[in-house]
C-alpha cells in the first residue's frame, strides 16, 4: 500500500508539473484515482512539502510548492 501511495503521489506531482495549479476535482478527473487514494497521495506530497494549497476566491487549488525548474538549478 505504501508503495502505491508513493506511485500515485508521483503521478500527481507530474500532472501538476505539466498543467500547473489544479483543483481537487481536476486532479481526480485527470488521474482517475478514487478519492481515498487521491487524498493519501496528496497527504504524502504535503508532508514532503512538495505542494501547497493557496486559497483564492474561496476555491482551493493545489500547486507545486516551488517551480520544477528550481529543482534542477
Amino acid at each position: 500500500m505504501k508503495n502505491d501511495i508513493g506511485i500515485n503521489a508521483g503521478l500527481i506531482w507530474q500532472l501538476l508539473t505539466e498543467k500547473g495549479a489544479l483543483s481537487l476535482r481536476q486532479i481526480g478527473e485527470f488521474t482517475g484515482l478514487k478519492d481515498c487514494y487521491l487524498m493519501l497521495a496528496l497527504g504524502w506530497l504535503a508532508r514532503e512539502n512538495k505542494i501547497r494549497f493557496p486559497d483564492e476566491n474561496s476555491f482551493t487549488n493545489i500547486e507545486l510548492n516551488c517551480p520544477v525548474s528550481d529543482y534542477y538549478y
